[in-house]
């Protein structure tokens, strides 16, 4: 970990712009990280919840995010898409996200007080009997459309951390201590 720049996640949306100076580093408070250096490493921790990942390749900057049910009702996709635009001209229609492994629907119920929180995404929420079930990704995309993300650039991992037992869930029993994804700039070949 000496090498990756780590977040302190709290579930909110502080995103901060980083550079190869705070490699080793923790950042307090944040769930995002962005930057345009190459040789930054940013990295993100997940469980169940979505690790998020932006490039822009048109002006070579990358962003991370972490996201579970409190960062998507906060705003932390929007801050992240805010301030790479602010900070390095990046247009939405241009971004490529990626959102890796997270807890699938199937798995996530939430009470609903949370499912009330996300009832203008009617596609995310699933209600069998008495329980109900949140589909975190749907709810992601959508966000990342409703910024001008173009659906086409976004791609969503189809594992989830509950049934891929080479990923950590903090719903399962044998959880440990989450995954930690780590991302650079593409280097040119």
């Amino acid at each position: 970990m000496k090498n990756i720049i780590v977040m302190q996640q709290v579930h909110k949306n502080r995103v901060v712009k980083v550079n190869s100076s705070h490699n080793g580093k923790t950042i307090k408070e944040c769930d995002g990280l962005i930057t345009n250096d190459p040789k930054a490493v940013l990295s993100v921790h997940a469980a169940d919840c979505l690790p998020l990942f932006f490039y822009s390749p048109t002006t070579n900057s990358i962003g991370v995010s972490h996201a579970g049910w409190r960062g998507l009702e906060n705003g932390t996709i929007k801050e992240t898409v805010k301030l790479l635009n602010k900070e390095y001209n990046v247009e939405s229609k241009e971004l490529i996200v990626f959102i890796g492994p997270h807890i699938c629907q199937k798995h996530y119920e939430v009470g609903s007080d949370v499912a009330q929180k996300f009832s203008d995404y009617k596609d995310a929420i699933k209600k069998d009997k008495e329980k109900t079930f949140l589909d975190l990704g749907v709810i992601a995309v959508l966000q990342l459309i409703s910024m001008g993300v173009k659906k086409k650039n976004i791609t969503v991992s189809s594992d989830c951390t509950f049934e891929n037992k080479n990923l950590d869930s903090f719903r399962r029993k044998d959880m440990k201590r989450g995954t930690r994804y780590v991302f650079t700039l593409p280097t040119s070949p």
